[in-house]
């Protein structure tokens, strides 16, 4: 696995390339605040969103300490169908030019011992809510012809997951969105990546791994720092990722979305 750096000699910073704003999801925690911590090394101001309130506020203020962006921890539960009316109000002024999707949730165990209403939570967060948020901020990039999406799916996004099958069901939904989304906004200047990190070291992961201890790197689990430097390397050069799987993989993926949507658009066009 290759990790590139994040801004080249020869390229655009992310403010040039996206705007002044990014807006990530379960930015409290985890994968979400390494996003959220990368993107204001570059200078990004940021949106934390996550039920965790607090935290979120700690990490926005030391971001804004430490790197001089500005910050706004927003409290969402992105649980609740409504939670986009009230993030609508809190950024109703900014300019949102980069949207991470990380927040997701899930339950392990048999399918019929799993509580539907956990499931059905499962599925709000993780798909409703993403679908909502894109479909919200992307009119906004498509009008600014720039903008980027990361979706954050799963490595059990690729095939059913016994014991964690809607998990991997919502995620399998993420990832498929993303490469769609991928196809449609990129010839409009909107760069779109599905990231589906492997086992992440983390204190989600670390809650239900009481063995693993913080900073610790295992066969077969990454940091949340590397996770998040891979796939903000791959943004704009591919549709969607796994870093534990060859790239000949996520190309033929690409590929096959690729020739879906030349099938799908002809349609589109001809139904309009």
């Amino acid at each position: 696995m290759e990790i590139a750096p994040l801004i080249t000699a020869n390229q655009q910073t992310y403010r040039e390339a996206y705007g002044e704003w990014a807006l990530v999801t379960g930015a409290a925690e985890g994968i979400g605040a390494e996003f959220a911590t990368q993107l204001a090394t570059q200078g990004l101001n940021i949106v934390l969103a996550d039920v965790q309130l607090e935290k979120a506020q700690q990490h926005a203020l030391d971001l804004a300490q430490q790197y001089g962006v500005k910050t706004l921890a927003v409290e969402c539960d992105l649980s609740q169908p409504s939670f986009i009316d009230q993030l609508l109000k809190q950024t109703a002024d900014l300019a949102i030019g980069f949207l991470i999707c990380c927040a997701g949730i899930g339950a392990t165990g048999a399918f019929s011992d799993t509580p539907l209403e956990a499931m059905h939570k499962a599925i709000q967060v993780n798909c409703m809510a993403t679908v909502t948020l894109c479909h919200h901020f992307s009119p906004a990039m498509l009008e600014r012809h720039r903008g980027a999406i990361i979706i954050v799916a799963s490595n059990s996004a690729y095939a059913g997951a016994p014991y964690i099958a809607n998990y991997a069901a919502t995620k399998a939904y993420d990832l498929s969105l993303a490469e769609a989304l991928w196809y449609e906004f990129k010839p409009l200047g909107i760069d779109v990546l599905g990231f589906s990190p492997q086992g992440t070291n983390t204190p989600g992961m670390r809650r239900g791994m009481p063995s693993l201890s913080e900073g610790e790197a295992p066969e077969g689990i990454m940091l949340a720092d590397e996770a998040v430097r891979f796939a903000l390397g791959q943004l704009g050069k591919i549709a969607s990722i796994r870093p534990d799987l060859p790239e000949e993989y996520s190309l033929a993926r690409q590929e096959v979305t690729s020739t879906a949507g030349d099938f799908t658009r002809t349609l589109a066009v001809h139904k309009g």
